[in-house]
Formats: structure tokens, sequence, C-alpha cells
């Protein structure tokens, strides 16, 4: 072979890239080891998390918020996280309209009782205090709804749900919790019942409604507000 058709053939063979299994085999032979594919280094995954040190935080944050509100969800008054309960409450309250205030109220009260409930059966008296005074500030706002309510059917209606709080409260009661009743309340209904009352003496009534108007009286004597406020929007004066 000529040297011009070596160096040609030189050429050639340069041109040739040999097979990857024969590259690792050939080193494993020389070098007596495996070559060990592996992934990125450490310094390679924390450059890779400071460049994006903003998208990790706004999502760190946003798991932690997340984690914070379901545990708030089930904190009672008493509870540290209960605030943050309260404040999204309270923001939710505000989407609610005139009208359906009533309905939101008592369903507000129901839950700061099942709260107060659970504190007294686990006789947890630390939270005890704190307790009492949400299920009465949530009192305190059916008594708002009560002031502000004219239809009569409504009204009734908000007066029944009442005493079915009333009602649960013998549970908490029977657990030597003493509870007190809201004065509020109490002074809605009085003065709602007496406007009722001086509206009927003026209306010409059968013998019936007068003797109603009597017991509704003598509710009144007992405290029994929510039964004397009941009986008196049943009667329907003739004019």
């Amino acid at each position: 072979m000529t040297e011009e058709k070596l160096i040609r053939k030189i050429k050639e063979l340069r041109q040739i890239k040999p097979s990857q299994d024969w590259v690792f085999f050939t080193k494993e032979r020389i070098l007596g080891e495996k070559e060990t594919v592996i992934g990125p280094s450490f310094i390679e995954v924390m450059r890779f998390i400071f460049s994006h040190k903003t998208a990790f935080a706004t999502l760190t944050v946003f798991l932690v918020l997340v984690g914070v509100f379901g545990f708030a969800q089930k904190s009672v008054p008493g509870d540290t996280l209960f605030v943050i309960k309260k404040t999204f409450e309270k923001s939710q309250a505000v989407f609610v309209s005139e009208a359906e205030k009533p309905e939101y109220n008592l369903e507000q009260a129901k839950k700061r009782l099942e709260d107060l409930f659970k504190i007294a059966e686990s006789n947890n008296t630390k939270k005890l205090a704190p307790a009492i005074n949400e299920y009465q500030a949530s009192i305190s706002k059916i008594a708002e709804s009560l002031a502000e309510e004219k239809d009569k059917e409504k009204l009734k209606k908000i007066v029944l749900e009442v005493q079915k709080l009333e009602e649960r409260e013998e549970r908490i009661k029977s657990l030597a919790v003493e509870m007190g009743r809201n004065i509020d309340l109490d002074y809605v209904l009085v003065r709602t019942i007496i406007n009722h009352i001086k509206d009927l003496e003026t209306r010409t009534l059968t013998e019936e409604q007068q003797e109603l108007l009597v017991e509704i009286k003598e509710e009144v004597e007992k405290e029994n507000f929510e039964e004397a406020l009941i009986k008196s929007l049943e009667i329907q004066p003739v004019k």
C-alpha cells in the first residue's frame, strides 16, 4: 500500500465513531470499573432552587396557610387558631344579604353552641368562659335580626329556632354549666311582645282570642318570652 493510500485510509477510519457500548466496555477493561450514570449534583439542585426561590417561597407559604386554615376550622373558642376561624366567618358574612342574615345568624349560633357543648363535655374549664361569650354574642346577633324583622311569619320562624337552641342548651346545663339568659334577646322579645299586646288590646277580639291574650301576659310574667311571642303572633284580630 502506497503512502498516499495509507493516509487516505487513516482519514476514513477517523470518521468512524465507536458504539457507546464499546466505549463503556473499553473503559471497564482499562480502568477496571464501570461508569456510573448519576443525576444532577447537589450544587446543581441548589442552584435550581435558588434560581426559582420566589416560586418556592410562594408555594411554601401557600401550603403553610392551607395547613393552618385546615387546623383552624377544627378549633373552638379559647384555641389560638380560633381567631383565624372567626376572621373567615366574618369574611363570609359580608356576602350575606339582609334577607338571609337571620338564617345565617341562627347557623352561627348553632355552631357556637356545639363548640360550647364539646368544651363542656370534655370538662375543659379554661375554655368555658370564651365559649359562653362567643355563644352569647351569636345570640345577640339573632336579637338584632328579630328587632329588624317586620314579617310575622319570618318572625315566628326565628323565634321557633331560638326555642330549639334553648332546648339544646339544656344538654350543656346538665353538665353543670351555668349560661344565663341573653339580655339583648330578652329585651327585644319583651319589647316586641309589649307592642303586640298593645296593638291587640285596641282590636276587636273573639272570646277565645281574649283568653289567649291573658295567657300571653302570664307567659311574660313567667319569663317565657319566646312562647309569649309565638302565641301573640297566632292571634288574628277581627279588625
